[in-house]
């Protein structure tokens, strides 16, 4: 075989390959794999326990374990020694093996806090969007509606009705267009049943489609949480985590959004809306630091225009801000509520 075949061959064995590769990366952010862990105390007594030391575990802020029904909340870090940590907890765990839950509440039923009472104030309404200010909350790719409950309480306690838009049953879930069409449906339905005021709050992809309903719809307010301000830039962020080659984030980018292609990452049609969509609605943007699918260039991009602010966190993985500093979290969305 000639120098030259060998050569040839060998670009398309490397043209498959970053092919391959930019496939994988395109079905994780299209797909991805449902956050889970297991944490296993070491030790415990009614108020701390002592956790084997991993990436999960050692994030600080507030999360639960659970096995067996029961669940218990673990907050801040007290100390880390070698391999063990300890931490504050709210009742006793036992020793062993438990999962780790960023999520915090199994269903609606488990979100402290009322609806607002109807109009005769004798029962909470069953009904979304008979306040004055509804809240329409959309999940991401991976966790589905559970993932936007943690959101629920702040609004709750200003006095807003709120209702959850499930994406799962669609084949891009919440970069589906169907999934725009849904929230558009939820708005114009509770301004139909008279709300004053309504406002998008998305999680991830969920925060993307939020912005698309927001150009289609008027809305008075949107909060993206772990925004995907663009396709591009996550997925080069991704590349980036995985410490793989940059090109390769490009290759996932145009796999993702390309007909034909997007089959490679499981899709039978590309994702149409690849870029954060820009309106005059009032928006809070909430990211961390440590998110590598949300770029600061992206961020710093949207803040530029009139009526988008941001708040930053230091140390969460995507979505899980909540986690790192409930009260800080909550006060961000309290302080732009304050403002619509």
């Amino acid at each position: 075989m000639t120098g030259g075949r060998i050569a040839a061959l060998g670009t398309a064995a490397g043209a498959v390959g970053t092919l391959g590769l930019g496939a994988f990366v395109a079905r994780r952010l299209l797909f991805p794999t449902p956050y889970s862990a297991t944490a296993t105390v070491r030790a415990a007594t009614p108020t701390e326990a002592e956790f084997v030391a991993t990436r999960d575990t050692r994030l600080p802020g507030t999360y639960r374990i659970t096995r067996d029904g029961q669940d218990v909340r673990v907050q801040d870090v007290l100390d880390i020694d070698g391999d063990t940590l300890r931490r504050h907890t709210d009742g006793p765990a036992a020793v062993g093996e438990w999962g780790w839950d960023a999520l915090l509440y199994d269903d609606l039923a488990d979100v402290p806090g009322n609806e607002p009472t109807d109009v005769l104030g004798d029962e909470p309404t069953d009904v979304p969007g008979d306040g004055p200010t509804h809240v329409v909350h959309v999940h991401g790719q991976s966790l589905g509606p559970r993932q936007v409950l943690r959101g629920i309480p702040v609004w709750r306690a200003l006095g807003a009705t709120s209702e959850v838009v499930d994406t799962t049953d669609l084949p891009l879930r919440s970069l589906d267009p169907g999934a725009v069409d849904r929230i558009v449906t939820a708005v114009r339905a509770a301004r139909g049943r008279g709300a004053t005021r309504v406002v998008l709050q998305g999680w991830s992809a969920g925060a993307l489609a939020c912005s698309v309903a927001a150009s289609r719809v008027e809305v008075d307010g949107l909060v993206g949480i772990s925004p995907l301000l663009s396709v591009s830039s996550a997925l080069r962020g991704a590349v980036s985590g995985a410490h793989l080659p940059a090109f390769v984030g490009t290759v996932a980018a145009r796999i993702a959004t390309t007909g034909v292609l997007s089959r490679l990452a499981g899709a039978a049609a590309p994702v149409q809306t690849t870029a954060w969509q820009a309106s005059a609605t009032p928006t809070l943007l909430v990211h961390s630091a440590a998110d590598a699918l949300v770029a600061e260039a992206d961020v710093a991009a949207q803040t530029a225009r009139p009526g988008t602010r941001a708040v930053a966190f230091r140390t969460a993985p995507h979505t899980l801000e909540w986690n790192e500093d409930p009260e800080r979290w909550e006060r961000a969305v309290r302080d732009f509520a304050a403002t619509l």
